[in-house]
């Protein structure tokens, strides 16, 4: 019965993406309460080669007969790991002292469109009207949350590098996201580790950088707290099933639940941070999951790439 039970969500990319948004909204409360308690580099790569210690004996027999697939593909492997895992991490955490909060997540609200555009360029991917109307939808309950309800905020707007940075990291997930078609046909975990082998090779580059410039700091009490749970869950488990919901529904369909983590964000800002609930937070939150289920009456045939 359990078996079937754990089947049944691992069949459902709705389930999935939720609990991916809800762990990657965890992470951005982590962000901010991380500032000052472990350098940015550390907290970035350093992430992957525990998971995959953590995962590797549980699939170990799955790993090691994929490894003729993975010296194959090699370079996507490194590409997918260091810059999907990595580098975007790296940027993400970076841009928070050089950026607003409100220019953080207005930006943040472009991946799903960065995502269904690139695979439009990519594939040629299909783009109903219907769906373009939910993503829509997705946007601006993601836009009511970055602005705090104020949309005619927008017009004031000043842009700096940060917001570069956070649009650099939007480009690279949103085009590791459509990548994602191109997986080799190994074993999921197996291939979640072969990139978080990837991440922690970069990881390693960028965290002696950070030495070499004398910025790197150990970890104190607070910051390995933090640094271990994002370890269970923005690093593997919301990394997993975000994988397996592109394998399900492809990554225009997965991407449109991204604007679920600033709304789940602001929740949670009010739970942990006790900051007070306001309307906006309620609207944005029907609009997000409106938009979504919109989108979600086309229903496009799963990009399987197994």
């Amino acid at each position: 019965m359990l078996r079937g039970l754990l089947a049944g969500c691992w069949s459902n990319p709705w389930l999935l993406m939720l609990l991916t948004t809800l762990s990657w909204a965890s992470n951005v409360i982590l962000s901010r309460l991380a500032v000052g308690e472990l350098s940015p580099m550390f907290f970035a790569g350093m992430r992957w080669p525990i998971a995959a210690a953590l995962l590797l004996p549980f699939v170990w027999r799955p790993f090691t007969s994929a490894l003729p697939i993975m010296r194959q593909r090699w370079l996507y492997l490194l590409l997918m790991g260091g810059l999907g895992f990595t580098v975007f991490s790296a940027l993400f955490y970076v841009a928070g002292a050089y950026t607003t909060g409100v220019n953080f997540s207005i930006l943040l609200a472009t991946n799903p469109v960065l995502t269904v555009t690139i695979a439009w360029i990519a594939y040629r991917a299909r783009m109903p009207l219907i769906f373009l109307l939910g993503l829509a939808m997705t946007l601006l309950g993601a836009l009511l949350i970055a602005t705090h309800g104020n949309l005619a905020s927008l017009k004031a707007l000043q842009f700096n590098r940060g917001d570069l940075i956070v649009l650099a990291a939007c480009f690279i997930y949103a085009s590791f996201t459509v990548a994602l078609r191109e997986r080799p046909p190994m074993h999921p975990l197996a291939f979640f580790i072969a990139l978080c082998i990837s991440g922690t090779l970069v990881g390693l580059v960028l965290l002696y950088a950070e030495w070499h410039l004398g910025h790197f700091f150990w970890p104190t009490t607070k910051g390995w707290m933090i640094f271990l749970y994002s370890i269970a869950f923005p690093t593997i488990l919301s990394q997993v099933f975000y994988i397996r919901s592109v394998e399900l529904i492809g990554p225009q369909r997965t991407g449109l639940f991204y604007n679920l983590v600033p709304v789940f964000g602001a929740l949670m800002s009010v739970v942990v941070l006790g900051e007070p609930f306001v309307a906006y937070h309620g609207a944005a939150l029907v609009l997000v999951l409106g938009g979504i289920a919109i989108a979600e009456t086309f229903r496009a045939k799963p990009q399987s790439t197994t």
